[in-house]
Order: structure tokens, then sequence, then C-alpha cells
């Protein structure tokens, strides 16, 4: 999975492998927080929240595209 290992390249090098030397298969129950104030847990974070940032202005990018005029819309880092 490519998301993956952009995840992984964007950590600090003790945070990936702290969570690489750890890491296996789990499910957590919704609601569970899963890592508390620790450098992976902040570097996960960080990560995934990233990529939810990307998807979500590459999302609203294309519904721009579709639906409204051209020249109507503002990118979403100009926005604010």
């Amino acid at each position: 999975m490519s998301t993956m290992h952009t995840v992984l390249e964007a950590m600090a090098p003790e945070a990936r492998e702290a969570l690489l030397s750890h890491s296996h298969r789990v499910t957590f129950p919704a609601g569970t927080r899963i890592f508390e104030d620790s450098a992976v847990g902040r570097s996960v974070s960080a990560a995934v929240g990233a990529v939810i940032a990307d998807r979500l202005d590459s999302a609203r990018t294309r519904l721009l595209d579709l639906f409204v005029p051209q020249g109507s819309g503002t990118p979403l880092a100009h926005a604010r």
C-alpha cells in the first residue's frame, strides 16, 4: 500500500523503528484511544492527518472541477 510507505517515511527514524519493532495486526473497538503523549503517537497522528487533509483537498478540487464554473473556485490552501 503506497500510503503506508509515505506514512513510515514521514516519521522520524527513531519513531519509525519503535513502531516497526512492535507492529502486528490488531483490531480496536470504536472510540478506543490507541496512543497516549508519545513521539510514536504524535508521528502517526500527524502523518495520518496529512493524508486525510490531502485526500479532502483533492476531493474538494474534483468537486469544484465538476460543479463550479471555470475560475470561480479557490484552492483550499488559499481559502484560509
